[in-house]
């Protein structure tokens, strides 16, 4: 983006069309000059003496036939602003033509007119928001709902970049010790253990590996959390879902392997809108194509979801695979169901498990409510990022894990720390360059040109 970012531009912050308040915004080295020469001699004064950020009214000169505009002043004359340049923010009634009348005339006083994204890329240029940070503010302006509203603004406030600049600490306290050996390879001196370094470099990948699951293409309802219901065939997932999407239209039979194929339902529930998903029944022999392909479709939508439904035939006890997956670490978030309870309750408890019957609606609402919560205050969406992040950063941390793979034989082989520090290098840079510690003007101009202007 050859931008010069010590221009003063100017633009319309507030979103088109008449509303109660408009926003005329000034940024750069000239902008309080700009703005003063629009003004009567007594604002003129007061800008060319202020030290501190403060608010006035003020009467902004424009061309006939409107005059003279009264408003009111936001400045910020030190690096204290957004944008960390003098900056004016031009408060009135948000009439357009009003609006348009003032941007004209901060241009006549030397201002350029700002191009799209281009007060968060100077931001992001003078360290004050990062790539991730940037990228959440186009978030929350095209934000559709209250959970990617929820999605933005927590990237926004750091959430996300705490966590990948953690990681990148610790992949350059790494480096750090790596590069230190290999300074005093004659010295026959240790700085970091082969353990340790195996040990913090698989650690790492998990991360990166869950980070990576979390980033992924959401597909169909892509922004909207995918609940996915799993488990044996026949252990009546489809009359579960039917009943949670009040009256779906999922095949139901007491013949194993009815459902073929996934089907989705939007629901809404306490405030939270996700798509619910059956799919086939978990086999564990494969028969032949048909079978395998299904057992294909049914994993694709498990990997991509946000949370599980693991579901449990509550006439019956848990098989032995079933019992495998309830001792094992799911890398999804899951809520445990047992269904059918109509036929009979179940003897024996499952802790945590959410008894329901799709016939007589026994713990449906229960269920409704723990999904809700579990996508608003539970792991299941939380570090969840805005789309244009995910669709950026998604290569770059399947590299950076393939980076630090790629090491560990070398570590567990003690090659030496050169080849280690190598792939440890290149790790660095991916994830570099899903903060911003990494960027060409090539990224910069996809980000920011998706920006309106004046934002």
């Amino acid at each position: 983006m050859s931008v010069d970012v010590e221009d003063t531009v100017a633009a319309i912050a507030t979103a088109p069309g008449a509303s109660a308040r408009g926003i005329v915004r000034v940024s750069g080295r000239e902008a309080l000059a700009c703005v003063a020469r629009c003004c009567s001699p007594e604002t003129r004064t007061q800008l060319g003496r202020s030290k501190g950020s403060y608010r006035s009214p003020a009467k902004v000169h424009t061309a006939p036939p409107i005059s003279e505009v009264p408003v009111h002043l936001f400045v910020w004359p030190t690096e204290r602003s957004f944008s960390r340049q003098p900056t004016v923010e031009i408060h009135t009634i948000g009439s357009p033509p009003v609006l348009g009348a003032i941007l004209r005339a901060v241009c006549d006083a030397g201002a350029r007119l700002a191009r799209p994204g281009e007060f968060t890329l100077r931001s992001f240029l003078a360290g004050r928001l990062d790539l991730p940070q940037a990228e959440a503010v186009l978030g929350v302006i095209d934000a559709a709902n209250q959970t990617e509203l929820r999605v933005a603004l927590e990237q926004a406030a750091g959430g996300l970049s705490g966590v990948i600049e953690g990681l990148r600490q610790r992949l350059l306290e790494l480096l750090a010790h790596l590069e230190a050996g290999m300074d005093f390879v004659d010295e026959d001196i240790q700085f970091i253990e082969q353990e340790h370094l195996q040990l913090e470099l698989t650690s790492i990948r998990t991360q990166l590996t869950d980070l990576e699951v979390r980033f992924r293409d959401r597909g169909q309802g892509a922004g909207t959390p995918r609940v996915v219901l799993r488990g044996a065939p026949n252990v009546g997932k489809s009359s579960l879902f039917n009943a949670l999407a009040d009256g779906g239209s999922a095949l139901v039979s007491d013949a194993s392997g009815t459902t073929r194929d996934y089907l989705a339902q939007r629901i809404q529930c306490e405030g939270v809108t996700f798509q619910l998903i059956d799919t086939a029944g978990v086999e564990e022999k494969i028969q032949d194509s048909l079978v395998a392909s299904v057992q294909t479709a049914m994993q694709a939508q498990w990997s991509n979801a946000h949370l599980e439904l693991f579901c449990l035939d509550a006439t019956r006890e848990p098989t032995d695979w079933e019992q495998e997956q309830l001792a094992g670490r799911s890398p999804l978030p899951r809520l445990v169901v047992r269904t059918k309870a109509d036929v009979t309750f179940p003897a024996a408890s499952i802790a945590g498990a959410i008894v329901t019957s799709s016939q007589t609606g026994l713990g449906l609402a229960a269920l409704k409510s723990a999904i809700a919560e579990r996508l608003t205050q539970g792991n299941a969406v939380r570090g969840e990022v805005v789309s244009c992040t995910a669709a950026r950063c998604r290569d770059s941390l399947r590299r950076a894990t393939e980076r630090i793979s790629a090491a560990l034989p070398w570590v567990a082989a003690a090659a030496g720390e050169e080849l280690i520090a190598v792939e440890v290098r290149a790790a660095l840079d991916e994830i570099g360059q899903i903060v911003g510690a990494v960027y060409t003007d090539d990224i910069l101009d996809q980000i920011f040109s998706r920006f309106c202007i004046g934002k």
